[in-house]
């Protein structure tokens, strides 16, 4: 067998789980054995500690077995390096009896080698004396080297000879192939006729996050996401790090995670043969938060008492190749950086506590960072010390990153086990386990709040772990009293903390938004709001408004002043405020705008606040509902692993509602029990919302129109609970599902309450739906008027509604025996319908059209349309649609609001792009779909 080098498995156990990814050198070791038998190959492997070398070498041993092929192997063994030949004699020592069947003088040369008698033959006289062996045996042989740079230098030089003679086959070598791993490149491996090399690197991140999930070593999305951050694709990183609910350590102060002991030792070879010199500038410049070179030089000098040997041991370090001097463009001195970022971590490790705190009292003293200096000296103090404990509040105020959450959390972890005042401390734990949550690391939050004795917390610690429990896993079922308990802890502390109150009366708005409270609580989160508020536009006071009573905020809802691109947090409101108004043409920029602000700064506990309402705006402005789709499934898996039931509800809720959209109606159905089952264990009756245009959904999308009516007008049946998204989605698919189930009288009057309640200025969305209920709902003398006026140019920036409008005109149309009119809106809808994947909307088009005498597409051109509709954008699909079925320019254009000349732009770019030249191929075109 393979003496396994610790270290470098892939594996999560000590036999490993096999193999993710590495294509490449699959396909180079089953190419490798293929060509064994008979004949001769070398393949070279490298790479660093940790990226699967002994993993690769593993499989292909195995995969050798199975094909009959006998394996010879070897590594390094510790001790063995002043051996002379030590590790060939491990690699032959199975086929050593066959040694006398050699002639003698190759017989004698082994002897020599291995048995130290006599003059110690050279490697090429013994790699020759090895091959000949090999070639005297009856079966194809596969040889097996790990860590050849660390083999004693006799055996590396005949290896070398003896994988030359492997890459080169010559006559009478037998049927040997050879692998060899180390940590080195290059060389002239690739050369020899049979001979390959391949250099392993970082997994790309698919292969990265499936190891991550085998290895189960981490809790949730946020520890996931650090982890892939830490590990830069390295298998054996990914394998073995992780946070858990355990102090973040040393390494935090740089930005890593704890090295565990298999992950340090893979590193091990290199920190004991180092000169200590060097050892001492390799720990400093781990340790340190400064890579300035000057400090970790004069760091080290202080530990050395010599300022030569501590420039002599960074001298060495270079020429290993383990850090380089990287000069700062701009600035004055350099920095010292390390090659592979993993033996930052892995020297913490392999370095004893008394040498650590050593060298972080000696960067205490060097670092001229008041900020920085403070990390290191806070390591070596046990008792209090309020300077110490302010300046890490400060460290820990810096920018965010993805790891850079881990230096804010040990920092606000120090300064609180440096604090003397019992509330101080607490709150430093309750800031930090805010920091937490806002990254998704749950299990940190738990622990720093399990810290906390809320009998030592002021006012402000009690208002600051009201606020830390509304953000924790459970906090959700809370009642009515909550809400009471939030607006009292914000005016309490109105007066100690500027942004404390505006999160809590946030946390109070949203239980009113979710939960069944009353006015009295509404009334009171708003009154509280207006108090504290700095004006009726701040952006945060909007929020608060947008969640209890939509409909009352100012038009247009933006904040004054308007938040700049650089204001996450300010623009964050803002996209809350837009989402929550209906005004999803504002929205949707500012959400992707804001979500990419939360991935590059780790701050994925906030997301699923940014996925859900993107898949909102995807519903009804998207062009493909794939898109949305995706984006709910996101939402909900994020939220469940950063333990954030309620969100998860919400994310599921809106994948209820694409997949019946969609027509995925059992996926529909199961998402909304889903939902119905949460908003019952949550305490969140709101979210049943959800679930009843889930269900009104499917309904309708399988004929079953009086249902779906009944469940949509379920959400207008308490006309005293202020107006949110749900209803005016569901006044839509109202107005859809009246005349087939024939409520058209009862839905009148819905639409005449709704439209009392919107007013001029609300957003376009809102205004389209509105009047598109009015449309369908219209008596037939006014219908045609109001069909036209919501088919007014603009409605094609929601396509979802534009379809719909379209089939109620065309439908309308056709039942008023005006067949010929009726084609052009249907052949739209259908065409509109198909572009973003509802298949039972487009069949139900294309039915009412062939009624008309038309024949449209079928479902056999389904599968094509994907394929068609990325080569065209959406209008240019729907003009290619109707030009297909013999429209005019002129009717297209009053069909869809364009003039001729533009109609026929499109059709002059339309041409090209699907091969034809003519719209007799065009129509044949659609026609084979």
């Amino acid at each position: 067998m393979i003496r396994a080098h610790v270290g470098t498995a892939e594996g999560t156990g000590s036999a490993g789980t096999g193999l993710l990814g590495r294509e490449r050198e699959r396909e180079l070791v089953a190419s490798l054995l293929a060509g064994l038998p008979g004949g001769g190959g070398l393949l070279h492997l490298s790479g660093a500690p940790g990226t699967g070398k002994s993993t690769v070498l593993r499989l292909a041993a195995a995969e050798a077995v199975g094909q009959g092929i006998r394996v010879l192997s070897t590594a390094w063994a510790p001790g063995e390096e002043e051996l002379p030949y030590a590790a060939l004699h491990g690699l032959l020592r199975p086929v050593l009896a066959h040694a006398g069947d050699l002639p003698d003088r190759e017989r004698a040369v082994l002897r020599a080698a291995f048995t130290g008698g006599g003059t110690v033959p050279d490697p090429p006289e013994t790699a020759a004396a090895g091959l000949r062996l090999l070639a005297a045996l009856s079966e194809p042989v596969l040889l097996c080297v790990d860590d050849l740079d660390r083999l004693d230098a006799a055996s590396r030089d005949a290896l070398l000879v003896l994988a030359g003679f492997c890459g080169s086959a010559p006559a009478g070598s037998g049927s040997v192939g050879m692998i060899v791993a180390e940590r080195a490149g290059g060389g002239s491996w690739s050369s020899y006729p049979n001979g390959a090399a391949v250099a392993l690197g970082p997994l790309p991140d698919v292969h990265a996050r499936a190891l991550v999930a085998r290895a189960g070593r981490v809790g949730g999305y946020g520890e996931e996401q650090l982890v892939l951050a830490v590990a830069g694709g390295n298998p054996l990183a990914l394998t073995e790090l992780s946070l858990g609910g355990s102090p973040v350590g040393d390494t935090a102060g740089f930005g890593m995670l704890p090295a565990t002991p298999r992950l340090a030792e893979a590193y091990a070879y290199d920190w004991a043969t180092l000169a200590a010199s060097a050892r001492c500038v390799l720990l400093t410049a781990a340790l340190s938060t400064s890579p300035c070179t000057p400090d970790i030089l004069a760091a080290s000098a202080s530990l050395l008492g010599d300022d030569g040997a501590a420039r002599a041991g960074l001298a060495e370090l270079v020429a290993r190749g383990l850090v380089v001097e990287a000069v700062d463009e701009g600035a004055e001195g350099s920095r010292v950086l390390f090659r592979e970022p993993l033996l930052r971590a892995a020297a913490v490790r392999l370095a004893s506590a008394a040498r650590r705190m050593a060298v972080h009292a000696a960067l205490g003293r060097s670092l001229g960072s008041p900020v920085h200096a403070a990390w290191h000296a806070a390591q070596c103090v046990a008792g209090p010390d309020e300077d110490l404990a302010e300046r890490l509040e400060r460290l820990a105020a810096g920018s965010r990153s993805v790891t850079g959450v881990l230096v804010a959390l040990a920092a606000l972890e120090g300064a609180a086990r440096l604090s003397a005042d019992p509330e101080q401390r607490a709150v430093r734990l309750l800031r930090a386990a805010e920091l937490a949550c806002d990254h998704g690391l749950v299990d940190q939050a738990l622990r720093q709040v399990g810290q906390i004795d809320p009998t030592e917390s002021g006012t402000l610690g009690r208002a600051l772990l009201l606020r830390v429990h509304d953000l924790l896993p459970g906090s959700s079922a809370a009642g009515r009293e909550r809400v009471v308990e939030l607006c009292e802890a914000a005016r309490a502390v109105a007066g100690q903390d500027a942004a404390l109150p505006q999160k809590l009366l946030l946390a109070a708005a949203r239980r009113c938004r979710w939960q069944q409270v009353g006015s009295r609580e509404r009334d009171l989160v708003l009154r509280t709001a207006k108090e504290l508020r700095a004006g009726p536009r701040d952006g945060w006071y909007l929020v608060v408004l947008s969640l209890i009573d939509p409909l009352s905020v100012p038009r247009p809802p933006v904040p004054q002043p308007v938040p700049r691109p650089s204001d996450v947090e300010g623009r964050s409101l803002f996209s809350q405020v837009t989402t929550l108004t209906v005004d999803f043409e504002r929205a949707e920029p500012l959400l992707e705008e804001v979500e990419a602000a939360f991935r590059a700064t780790g701050r994925y506990g906030q997301l699923p606040l940014m996925l859900v309402p993107r898949t909102m705006c995807q519903i009804w402005l998207g062009t493909q509902w794939h898109k949305a789709l995706a984006l709910a499934e996101e939402s909900r898996v994020i939220a469940e692993r950063t333990a954030q039931s309620d969100w998860a509800a919400r994310a599921t809720g809106m994948l209820a509602i694409v997949a019946a959209l969609r027509g995925e109606h059992d996926r529909a159905t199961e998402c909304a029990a889903e939902v119905e089952e949460s908003s019952l264990r949550v305490g969140q009756d709101r979210q049943l919302s959800l679930a009843v245009l889930a269900r009104a959904l499917t309904a309708a999308g399988t004929g079953r129109y009086a249902e779906a009516y009944a469940r949509l007008r379920s959400l207008f049946a308490d006309p005293r609970t202020p107006y949110a998204f749900e209803q005016f989605w569901g006044l839509a698919f109202l107005a859809e599902a009246a005349l087939p189930a024939g409520e058209q009288a009862d839905a009148r009057t819905v639409a005449a309450q709704v439209a009392s309640l919107t007013r001029a200025g609300c957003s376009p969305l809102l205004e389209r739906i509105v009047a598109y209920a009015d449309a369908v709902l219209a008596p037939d003398e006014e219908a045609e008027e109001r069909h036209r006026h919501v088919l007014r140019p603009g409605i094609e920036v929601s396509p979802l509604l534009h379809g719909m409008a379209q089939f109620g005109y065309g439908a309308w149309l056709r039942r008023r025996r005006r067949v010929t009119e009726s084609r052009a809106p249907l052949a739209a809808a259908e065409s509109v319908f198909r572009t973003l994947g509802a298949p039972s909307r487009a069949e139900q088009a294309a039915s009412e059209l062939r009624a008309t005498g038309w024949a449209a597409d079928g479902p056999s051109g389904e599968d094509d349309v994907d394929g068609i509709a990325h080569l065209l954008s959406p209008q240019q699909l729907t003009i290619a649609r109707l030009a297909a079925r013999g429209l005019s320019n002129r009717a297209i254009g009053e069909q869809l609001r364009l003039s001729p000349r533009t109609v026929s732009s499109h059709l002059y770019q339309i041409f090209p792009k699907l091969g034809v030249s003519s719209r007799a191929q065009l129509a044949a075109k659609f026609g084979a779909d």
